[in-house]
């Protein structure tokens, strides 16, 4: 599943999504039409020398992007990406709230807070080096990526890809849709069919570009190292199982507190349903396995179109 964390700040760092290591052949398109939904609420303040940094973001996100892959041939794939972001208070505080009772799970105090509300900053010893504003729709970077089929994957012969990418600076980054520069990154995916499903996994490394307002306080968004493990469980011919997890560091880590510079780790789970030969459709749902950190939750949608070979529950 091409997902990712949907954490404000983490948006902002170029991310290699999880993909398949073999190349399209030459000539080939791909075209996918994603969008993730997230609710999110965390609040803290660091102590001691740290005591005057602090995070806080309450609101719902919404990431809706349009990628094209295109096979040129001698094992290379080039993608783009056109993101769009629409963040507000949302409507899922309620629900959520409720859904913490329930199950007993913390919820930081979410209860005692406005609900519907959207307020995302970020401050270093009292100065704002982060701040994401409510907005219908906003573009944020965009990023090209290159990867080179090294080994095809074949049953119980493990495929693998290496790839990099840059990331545009098109997102406003007053309005905290872009950094402001131009991110880099490498990266290795690894691919293991197999007669039961596919396994995927896949490394990166980001060096981010940073934000004048970070910049103006003397502190730095930190480089982003990631790294992802799938599995594809065809459970039907026209529908397959998917579970997926990544952990990436955080990017505010040098506010030096817990709640921004935990290391992030999601877990997905959702299906792949094949509507015909080239088309298919994706859903799933995302939960932090590193509370206090991530966002609360995120819902995601995919829907992906493969010209010229059948795109099955399996592949």
């Amino acid at each position: 599943m091409p997902v990712r964390n949907q954490h404000p700040a983490q948006l902002t760092i170029l991310h290699l999504d999880p993909e398949s290591a073999a190349a399209l052949p030459t000539g080939e398109v791909a075209v996918r039409v994603d969008t993730a939904y997230t609710n999110m609420f965390l609040s803290g303040q660091g102590t001691g020398l740290a005591s005057t940094n602090s995070f806080k973001m309450d609101g719902e996100l919404m990431r809706t992007a349009v990628q094209m892959r295109t096979g040129l041939g001698s094992g290379f794939t080039v993608a783009v990406e056109v993101p769009m972001v629409h963040t507000s208070g949302g409507f899922l505080d309620d629900f959520l709230i409720d859904y913490h009772d329930l199950f007993g799970f913390p919820d930081q105090d979410r209860a005692s807070e406005p609900r519907n509300q959207f307020n995302v900053v970020a401050a270093y010893q009292g100065e704002t080096i982060f701040e994401q504003r409510t907005s219908a729709l906003e573009l944020a970077d965009v990023p090209i990526e290159l990867a080179y089929q090294v080994i095809a994957p074949a049953l119980y012969q493990p495929g693998f890809s290496i790839r990099g990418g840059i990331e545009l600076p098109t997102g406003n980054q007053t309005h905290g849709f872009g950094n402001g520069g131009i991110d880099a990154a490498l990266g290795a995916v690894l691919e293991l069919p197999t007669t039961y499903g596919n396994w995927y996994a896949a490394v990166q490394h980001t060096i981010a570009s940073n934000p004048d307002k970070a910049a103006a306080a003397l502190v730095a968004f930190a480089d982003v190292t990631s790294a992802n493990l799938g599995l594809e469980l065809p459970l039907f011919d026209d529908f397959a199982l998917l579970l997926q997890t990544e952990w990436e560091n955080s990017t505010l880590r040098a506010l030096d507190f817990d709640f921004v510079a935990t290391p992030q780790w999601l877990l997905w789970i959702g299906g792949r349903m094949r509507l015909d030969r080239n088309l298919c459709l994706e859903v799933a749902i995302a939960e932090d396995l590193a509370g206090y950190v991530s966002p609360d939750v995120t819902f995601w949608l995919g829907m992906a179109w493969l010209a010229g070979r059948s795109y099955g529950a399996g592949g």
